[in-house]
């Protein structure tokens, strides 16, 4: 970031109210300005592995990334860096039969001079906020059955669980295709990186009014939003990024 910029992190996780294990995983390297979350799948078949295996290789090709390579082309080493969390889980499986059916959703970003770039497959979205302005902007698209393309009268149930059932996943010996993006960061703004155990509970206005409230004190917009996603159910497992540009 420029000298003028400082960025704040604050994170959070918790299992929820219905399940036994946490299947999410998050990793920030405050140093390098770079994170990552990921929501695994699977249940009884090792998903809380899979996010943390997706995570820590993800995290851990950005850092030894030839610096000149990733700085100049961001984008493309995000998005190398998430097909290489996808072949250390494949490298698992083959290996290890109860882990065949794992997976995970993931999402990277990493801070660039004044940019914020970032990639993912999946459903852990990514929003930039910015309560001085009032403006909550999903970065992210789904990586979910189209339910517009779905007839709701011969495939009822299909229609119903489209936005739950994923198009591309981290662990998948199909060729997957990670989206990247890059937005101008501003003071004031606040990145939020999520899974879908605080987004299906909360929805993009509450983010912004929340964020307005107490958007001045990260530890208490994470609180805030942990506290309405268990009260509005907390039926999954809830994690969370926060990333606060500041003077």
């Amino acid at each position: 970031m420029p000298s003028n910029f400082t960025i704040d992190f604050h994170a959070l996780t918790h299992t929820g109210k219905l399940k036994r294990t946490n299947e999410d995983f998050f990793r920030i390297e405050k140093n390098r300005l770079i994170a990552a979350i990921a929501d695994g799948m699977g249940g009884v078949e090792f998903g809380e592995v899979a996010s943390q295996i997706a995570v820590d290789a993800c995290i851990d090709y950005l850092l030894n990334s030839n610096q000149t390579r990733f700085s100049e082309k961001p984008d493309r080493e995000l998005g190398n860096a998430v097909k290489y969390a996808n072949e250390a889980i494949i490298a698992i499986q083959r290996n290890e039969k109860k882990y065949r059916h794992m997976g995970s959703t993931l999402t990277c970003m990493a801070l660039v001079n004044n940019n914020l770039h970032y990639s993912w497959v999946g459903d852990s979205r990514i929003y930039r906020l910015n309560p001085r302005q009032k403006t909550v902007q999903m970065l992210t698209k789904d990586h979910t059955l189209d339910r517009t393309k779905i007839d709701p009268r011969l495939a009822p149930d299909l229609y119903r669980r489209a936005p739950s059932i994923l198009t591309q996943k981290v662990g998948s010996i199909l060729l997957i295709q990670p989206d990247t993006g890059c937005i101008d960061l501003n003071v004031g703004d606040i990145i939020l990186a999520c899974t879908d155990g605080l987004t299906d509970r909360i929805d993009n206005q509450r983010l912004l009014d929340y964020a307005i409230i107490y958007g001045e004190n990260l530890d208490a917009y994470a609180d805030k939003l942990l506290d309405r996603a268990l009260d509005c159910g907390g039926q999954d497992n809830i994690s969370f990024i926060l990333a606060k540009v500041v003077k």
